[in-house]
């Protein structure tokens, strides 16, 4: 999938998991820090559904982190490990130290709550695409759900169709918080 698409998988994600973000730490904040914490949350998602590609050469990530792209692009194939579980989890474990030492600071879990959010989003995404990913790394099975090509014409509609409902969902959970 290109960049568009998993931007707007990372915004559907996160605004679907924004009624339990919401109940289980925003829902005690004045409406302009909250109105702060969401668009942290929501910035987040969009940077965690394009760092799994940071391990191919001209993605976003990759031209956005050159030197986080230098460490993965030469060390792990593309749709292998930062697109595995393994992946998700040590980004999970991270946060979750740091939200250690941070004393649970809201604004670092707004952070990784829409990090951890988008990056899932982006894996998902993935699997339905031709050349599936790798799950399981460091197994070498590809896991594909369904044959769809990248940059194809099922993908620019999957993204039409995922804008319409990020507007609407974006629409909805904002008149619903407020």
């Amino acid at each position: 999938m290109v960049k568009e698409t998993h931007t707007k998988g990372g915004y559907l994600l996160a605004l679907l998991a924004l009624p339990f973000i919401d109940n289980e730490y925003l829902s005690s904040y004045e409406p302009v820090y909250k109105f702060i914490l969401l668009f942290i949350y929501m910035y987040f998602s969009y940077i965690g559904s394009i760092i799994p590609d940071i391990d191919m050469r001209g993605s976003c990530a990759s031209k956005t982190f050159p030197k986080v792209y230098k460490l993965f692009g030469s060390r792990f194939r593309h749709r292998s490990f930062t697109h595995s579980l393994l992946f998700l989890y040590l980004l999970c474990y991270l946060s979750s130290l740091i939200l250690k030492y941070a004393d649970n600071n809201i604004v670092f879990i707004s952070s990784f709550s829409g990090l951890i959010i988008g990056c899932f989003s982006h894996m998902i995404l993935d699997l339905f695409t031709k050349e599936g990913i790798e799950l399981l790394y460091p197994i070498d099975i590809n896991f594909s759900l369904m044959p769809i090509k990248t940059n194809s014409k099922t993908e620019k509609l999957i993204c039409k169709v995922l804008s319409f409902i990020v507007i609407f969902l974006l629409g909805y959970r904002f008149y619903i918080l407020i």
